[in-house]
């Protein structure tokens, strides 16, 4: 028999192993007679400060778990190829379903593998000298590659263990299965995301590296042929379909496609700062003065209503470092990113203001401009090096610009000037944040300690326009052409992953051969 054991209680500093003797305890069954155990689930209870432990779940039996039976299907392959643009969390995991179904897609990625965008990326940090298509944002893996790899998602989806199992396939720790808010670390992932690309080349897909997809043809309402760049030599490939699994930040390509006919639309985004604080005064904050050093370094998530504009903190890092992100010249953009252990000094995370489709101008073209301005004022705000601007959080409460730091002391690379943050965004975004900053101090008590940095600006945390896809996940206004992941449709790795097999398993629907 199989069964779950809940609410199992695990001190700090036991080891996992020893749940399955608890477990038997609770059940009432010898530990000799267990031939299938499995950590489910496993948080951290830290509403009483000297009490702070572990809850799991697990699965026992005195049976071996059987595996659901593999059902086998047959296609009807086309003969042109299904083309991804992309391949991040959503263009990766649908082409790894594609090939598995024998379809051999064909991935076509702006950025280098991992091994050269991360060269790209030291680079510019060492020289300043920008790669456009290579970079925090693009690249193989995506911009969740260097983002921490966090895997929590709010979606509910039968492909969230699916997505999670392919990761620990391919190199992930094992108890990304189980924790409550599991991380790969931008260390791991590269390797993880090369050994999925590996899978799919050996199933007969293929990849193209540092290509430029710039222009398409449509005929009869679909998409007949695309046109890309690889060193200078312009080409084109006729495809069956078309998956846009582009991201937020390719505003280039949304620009083309827009300028080509597709439908879209504007959307809310939210834009705004990383703010940084030594991670031992979040753990503090977290788990009281005297907590056990042998607990996970403490992370929040903080919202607040108190103004007309939502402001949340969002892709929270601990131990984490503040990394250059943009992927336009004259331009700084700021993202977070921590390693596996997350053992850095500093926490840090977005503190962003909901922007309202209604800010914009009008057009979706001046949409992606209205993102892309705060961009640029940026650059110009701090030296027009990709220094990035600062403020100390209680200078920015203040209105003044700061002169020195405390005991917090900033990590992003390319260095950092002290501005008038105010500067870069709207009246109503700062003022907005600003009583939100002290409101989230009420619930974690250094958020809005005078020490904390600001650096700006955050504005990728979503595209603020969407391609508009029917109910068949297609185009509303071109039929073989499918958005995916963060074209409007997740906000994520997991949910971008998860959008990724939606796709693919309702194009390979299409060539379904169905049994009698």
């Amino acid at each position: 028999m199989i069964q779950t054991i809940s609410s199992i209680r695990l001190n700090i500093g036991e080891n996992d192993a020893i749940l399955k003797e608890k477990a038997c305890k609770i059940a009432k069954i010898s530990p000799s007679k267990i031939k299938y155990f499995k950590i489910v689930k496993k948080s951290l209870d830290a509403r009483k400060k000297n009490d702070i432990h572990f809850v799991c779940s697990v699965v026992i039996g005195d049976e071996i778990e059987k595996e659901p039976p593999i059902i086998k299907e047959e296609f009807n392959h086309p003969k042109k190829p299904t083309v991804i643009i992309g391949s991040g969390p959503a263009g990766l995991f649908s082409a790894l379903i594609l090939a598995r179904k024998g379809f051999k897609p064909i991935v076509i990625e702006r950025g280098g593998d991992v091994e050269n965008r991360k060269k790209s990326i030291d680079d510019f940090i060492n020289t300043r000298i920008l790669d456009k298509n290579s970079n925090v944002q693009f690249g193989e893996g995506g911009a969740g590659t260097f983002s921490d790899g966090k895997l929590n998602t709010g979606v509910k989806s039968p492909f969230s263990t699916f997505v999670l199992n392919e990761f620990v396939k391919h190199g992930a720790n094992e108890e990304i299965l189980y924790l409550n808010k599991p991380h790969v670390g931008s260390d791991v992932l590269p390797k993880v995301v090369k050994s999925i690309r590996e899978e799919i080349i050996s199933l007969g897909g293929q990849y193209m590296f540092d290509t430029v997809f710039y222009d398409l043809t449509i005929k009869n309402g679909a998409v007949s042929e695309i046109f890309l760049e690889k060193d200078g030599k312009k080409f084109s490939l006729e495809v069956e379909n078309l998956i846009l699994a582009i991201g937020h930040s390719s505003r280039d390509t949304y620009k083309m496609l827009y300028n080509r006919g597709f439908s879209m639309e504007t959307k809310d985004t939210a834009v705004g700062f990383r703010i940084e604080h030594l991670q031992d005064d979040i753990n503090k904050a977290q788990y009281g003065n005297n907590y056990d050093k042998r607990l996970p370094v403490a992370d929040y998530k903080l919202t607040s209503n108190i103004c007309s504009r939502g402001v949340f903190t969002f892709c929270m890092c601990p131990g984490g470092f503040v990394m250059p992100a943009t992927s336009e010249e004259n331009a700084v953009v700021t993202n977070g990113m921590s390693n596996f252990l997350r053992d850095g000094k500093n926490a840090n995370s977005a503190v962003v203001v909901q922007v309202k489709k209604e800010d914009y101008p009008s057009g979706i073209i001046e949409a992606i401009d209205y993102i892309e301005n705060f961009e640029k004022k940026a650059f110009v705000l701090a030296n027009s090096d990709y220094s990035a601007p600062c403020q100390l959080v209680g200078d920015f409460l203040k209105g003044k610009i700061s002169t020195g730091f405390k005991k917090v002391k900033p990590t992003y690379p390319l260095g950092v000037k002290f501005c008038d943050l105010s500067k870069i965004y709207p009246k109503i975004y700062i003022d907005c944040i600003k009583k939100s900053l002290i409101d989230m101090g009420k619930r974690l008590n250094v958020f809005d300690a005078d020490d904390a940095i600001l650096t700006a600006p955050c504005t990728r945390t979503s595209s603020p326009v969407r391609i508009v896809r029917g109910e068949n996940l297609s185009s509303i206004n071109i039929i073989n052409a499918y958005p995916a992941g963060e074209t409007g449709y997740a906000g994520g790795i997991m949910s971008s992953a998860i959008d990724g097999i939606r796709v693919a398993n309702t194009i390979s629907e299409k060539y379904l051969i169905k049994s009698n």
